[in-house]
């Protein structure tokens, strides 16, 4: 009797033992298609690491060069689906689409130091340099300390580490942001150069040049000028420019490792979210890293493409904006 009773123990033990291995399989089962899984919902923008969803660096750490497009004024409805802008929904419909992606604040200068910086400092106009210069680290501090190299790109900049505005109006200091910060500068607002300063704040000319002989620096900004940008022409004369500089990109032998970034530094509104304020505005991924035709719904601003920009180099962050801002993840396809 005792045999009998010890055996139906041993049988009992068994099938409990057999079913909890079978509930722990199917929960970790569970728990990887969901990790795996991209996420487009607005929880995902709570999302503070370095890499992606799958647990690995963006593209696997194969992105080397940085492009950022900044363009002018125009909302994310004017844009989008506008006839006046066919180039700019062609590469949204073929690369990566930021589609709930907001500025910061208004006017520009604030959008722009936001970008690299990770904060407006109280900046609330569009201010010159030599009456608003800021002794602040921005993304080329992290970049220099790296090793990276980095430049920027003004169109119709008259000289290097031009800190006022060109006499034709097409180049703004006011969309320049490195000329704002004194450890670039070498001044405080003096309007003084450095060789620094000369030496990677250069005219856009220079930014073919570079690309053409694959001399392109780690992280490059690019600023066109006041009619390109679609400021104070028409979208469709922004257009245009895109269209026959980003190709160029594109057709380089540098694509293959780039992230190129096309953003608006402004809406037409207050719209946003959180610390961000300045409107909805077009977002565009051009890689061969970005989830074709992909369209992300998470909230992003200014402060995701800088903390985007540090994943990708892993420079750590700035301790602003950029260290609680949601990186861009899942723009990008999961590396193979």
């Amino acid at each position: 009797m005792k045999k009998k009773i010890l055996a139906i123990a041993i049988l009992l033990v068994l099938v409990v033992s057999g079913f909890a291995g079978y509930q722990a399989g199917l929960i970790g089962s569970t728990s990887q298609v969901t990790s795996m899984a991209p996420s487009t919902s607005s929880s995902a923008s709570t999302q503070t690491v370095v890499q992606s969803s799958s647990g690995q660096p963006i593209a696997g750490g194969a992105i080397q060069h940085v492009i950022i497009i900044v363009m002018e004024n125009e909302g994310y409805g004017s844009v989008m689906g506008s006839p006046s802008a066919p180039y700019q929904n062609q590469l949204a419909s073929q690369y990566a689409l930021a589609a709930n992606y907001f500025a910061v604040s208004h006017p520009s200068l604030p959008n722009y130091l936001a970008m690299v910086a990770g904060d407006t400092f109280g900046v609330t106009s569009d201010c010159l340099p030599a009456q608003c210069a800021l002794p602040k680290t921005t993304i080329t501090s992290l970049l220099d300390g790296k090793g990276l190299t980095w430049k920027e790109y003004a169109e119709s900049m008259p000289a290097n580490c031009s800190q006022t505005d060109s006499p034709d109006g097409l180049y703004v200091a006011k969309h320049d942001p490195f000329v704002y910060i004194d450890g670039i500068t070498g001044n405080s607002g003096s309007g003084a150069t450095s060789a620094s300063c000369d030496s990677h704040v250069v005219p856009f000319s220079q930014f073919s040049k570079d690309l053409s002989s694959s001399n392109l620096p780690s992280y490059s900004f690019i600023t066109p000028n006041l009619c390109d940008d679609a400021h104070s022409c028409a979208l469709s004369t922004g257009d245009q420019w895109l269209s026959t500089v980003v190709p160029g990109i594109i057709k380089s032998s540098s694509f293959p490792t780039t992230a190129l970034f096309i953003v608006y530094d402004e809406g037409s509104n207050n719209a946003g979210f959180g610390p961000n304020s300045g409107g909805q505005v077009v977002f565009i991924l051009v890689s061969p890293f970005a989830r074709p035709g992909y369209v992300s719904q998470v909230p992003y601003s200014h402060y995701s493409l800088l903390a985007t920009v540090e994943a990708i180099f892993k420079t750590g962050n700035l301790g602003r904006n950029d260290a609680t801002a949601s990186v861009m993840s899942d723009l990008f396809s999961p590396p193979a």
